[in-house]
């Protein structure tokens, strides 16, 4: 099974001087702020819009129950069972605590996760490990490395290739196995 072009160091080479480019544009950085900040805020909108008003009363079969009225809940589950209106009030409180818990435990998980992405994704961090020794092409010591994997699927079978993929910024490149 082969990649396009056939060629799997050149693949590999040029996956890895996407991944370079895309470190340093910044892209990465911004794709990731950016789903963090809307997941965040979809967990803050659903933690802050759960539950209706605390002072209308519980609902039982789409009817609004009444103080003394008793709701009779079937289900195979194991939540059911018969409930009254003061239990009715305290089940809708419940489940609106879990959503709410779980809204703001998403909003809260996405604002702390910021920092440290920011930070691992900063485009002046320069892309891979540096080499030692000179550029065999430009004679500066440019060089870096990553060890990078493509995969080709075909049906239920993937095959993967693996190389430590050298890149210089004078266009010199390099593949070896890792």
């Amino acid at each position: 099974m082969s990649a396009p072009g056939g060629n799997m160091t050149n693949v590999l080479i040029d996956k890895a001087r996407a991944d370079r480019e895309r470190r340093r544009s910044g892209r990465s950085r911004i794709t990731a702020l950016t789903t963090l900040a809307v997941v965040g805020g979809l967990g803050l909108l659903l933690a802050l819009t759960v539950g209706g008003d605390p002072n209308e009363p519980p609902t039982c079969d789409d009817k609004t129950m009444a103080r003394g009225d008793t709701c009779v809940i079937y289900s195979s589950r194991g939540g059911g069972g018969s409930f009254s209106y003061d239990e009715m009030v305290d089940r809708g409180e419940s489940s609106d605590s879990v959503l709410r818990g779980i809204g703001f435990g998403l909003a809260g998980l996405c604002a702390v996760l910021m920092f440290p992405v920011a930070i691992r994704l900063d485009p002046t961090t320069p892309w891979g490990d540096p080499v030692s020794g000179p550029c065999p092409r430009c004679g500066k010591p440019n060089r870096r490395e990553r060890k990078t994997t493509h995969s080709v699927s075909q049906g239920r079978t993937t095959a993967y290739w693996t190389g430590v993929v050298t890149l210089c910024t004078c266009g010199f490149s390099d593949v070896r196995r890792p």
